[in-house]
């Protein structure tokens, strides 16, 4: 059986790491190259291009465009951040002081607020909009 220590374990994480940046960079990279070859192909034939296409922000419109999808994104970050370390700590009481630092579950706060204040400002702003 196979098993990994100290450098080692660590350079394949970090390998991984590098690995899926760089491929979703690559693929990233091939889909904006395919739709700019679609665009200069149709204009080049004199057909209309439509306005999908012309969007710079194509893959991420949904994060930046609807405040209270990407607050309860952002909510359901910090809870899963918040659960995963608290389970890396071995579960437990959290306000306990038996097991590795206790505040460490609640780095998933931050997410989780920024989550509530995006979903807050996307319903006030709402609101705002209906009385115009």
């Amino acid at each position: 059986m196979l098993v990994f220590h100290g450098m080692t374990s660590a350079a394949i994480f970090w390998i991984a790491i590098v690995v899926i940046v760089f491929m979703s960079q690559f693929f990233s990279y091939r889909e904006r190259t395919s739709r700019h070859r679609m665009i200069e192909t149709l204009a080049e034939k004199g057909q209309p291009i439509p306005p999908d296409f012309l969007g710079n922000d194509r893959g991420h419109g949904w994060r930046y465009s609807n405040p209270i999808q990407s607050g309860i994104c952002l909510m359901c970050i910090g809870i899963a951040l918040a659960v995963f370390l608290w389970a890396m700590n071995g579960g437990g009481n959290v306000f306990d002081g038996d097991h590795a630092p206790g505040w460490l579950p609640f780095v998933g706060i931050f997410p989780f607020m920024i989550g509530l204040a995006r979903v807050l400002a996307g319903i006030l702003d709402t609101g705002l909009r209906s009385e115009r």
